[in-house]
């Protein structure tokens, strides 16, 4: 009842069943139907995580008005009901909401890992053109040398639970190595910052989701998320790495400098040690930022990452060969 009441201050009416929407890691994500057909996404935004809310969906109006300019583009980004107060969100017990339109996903017999590189490249590149700027809306959020800080904290203060000191050696030879590569002058651009493939809607056009940690960041963490997601931790599948890159090149039409291609490959490295770390801090943890994981289940996850990080740094080779061969191929167009 208290969702239906929810929904209706956006405008909606005719409710007819509301579920709830399981895998998100963050947020409380549910799907209301109405009795003529209608779709739309109801959620709840973690404040523990988001603790400006009200910031990140300041963040989703400008980077929905800079897409709105750019209609004729084959990547779009969900467009937020209004309340009759004339803001994107709700307010319902201490609670944000915020709604927008369900769209489905529906393969159409393209490339959809081509498809999702393009959409990310082409979400870095409309944003720039736009110049608009971004709250940060999770505390150093990909702060690899933050989150690391913090895992070894945790490690020394645990009794219980430890991490192996293998593991943590590597993990700290890891952020030495980013550190040589991302530098304090690095060029950062607005990015996505949680480009799984899963956060692209494949269709007429692609639509990209879940836009919360949008803000300043590297074009290789978006590049890197993509490819992690897109790979597993047992074997390296080249011909998918190659499709991801060919259409994130393509997406950004020759936007990158030298410096940002070189940092690509690293980009992978990043974000999968990254979450590994932070895998290994909700192990440690009692209190859990990916909501609904055990220990023992933050740690079979960690491990997982840790496995596919390995395979990553042995295909390194291959994997820049591709990068410099796609971003070659659309500098030269």
């Amino acid at each position: 009842m208290i969702l239906n009441e929810i929904i209706q201050l956006f405008g909606i009416s005719g409710i007819s069943r509301i579920s709830e929407i399981q895998g998100g890691h963050i947020n409380n994500t549910f799907l209301a139907e109405c009795e003529d057909g209608r779709k739309y996404i109801l959620q709840s935004l973690n404040k523990n995580v988001f603790h400006d809310p009200k910031a990140v969906m300041e963040n989703i109006s400008k980077i929905e008005r800079a897409f709105a300019d750019f209609s004729g583009e084959a990547v779009d980004v969900p467009h937020f009901l209004y309340t009759e107060k004339g803001v994107n969100y709700a307010e319902y017990r201490d609670e944000i909401y915020r709604v927008y339109k369900f769209a489905e996903d529906i393969p159409n017999g393209q490339n959809k890992f081509y498809r999702a590189g393009f959409s990310f490249g082409t979400f870095i590149r409309l944003i720039g053109k736009r110049n608009i700027r971004l709250k940060q809306t999770v505390r150093s959020f990909h702060s690899y040398q933050t989150y690391f800080s913090a895992l070894a904290a945790a490690d020394k203060c645990s009794s219980f639970r430890k991490i192996d000191s293998i593991v943590m050696r590597r993990l700290d030879s890891l952020g030495n190595a980013l550190e040589q590569v991302f530098t304090v002058d690095f060029p950062k651009r607005c990015v996505h910052n949680d480009a799984k493939i899963s956060n692209v809607v494949f269709g007429e056009k692609c639509t990209i989701i879940d836009l919360d940690t949008a803000a300043e960041g590297y074009a290789a963490i978006d590049y890197g998320d993509m490819i992690r997601s897109a790979s597993g931790s047992e074997k390296l599948d080249f011909a998918v790495i190659h499709d991801v890159t060919e259409g994130f090149a393509d997406g950004l039409e020759g936007i990158l400098t030298d410096d940002e291609i070189y940092s690509l490959y690293y980009g992978i490295l990043y974000v999968t040690g990254e979450l590994a770390v932070r895998y290994l801090i909700d192990y440690l943890s009692d209190e859990k930022y990916f909501k609904g994981r055990t220990s023992a289940a933050c740690l079979s996850r960690a491990n997982e990452l840790l496995r596919q990080l390995n395979i990553f740094i042995s295909g390194g080779d291959e994997i820049t060969s591709i990068i410099y061969k796609s971003f070659k191929k659309q500098q030269s167009v």
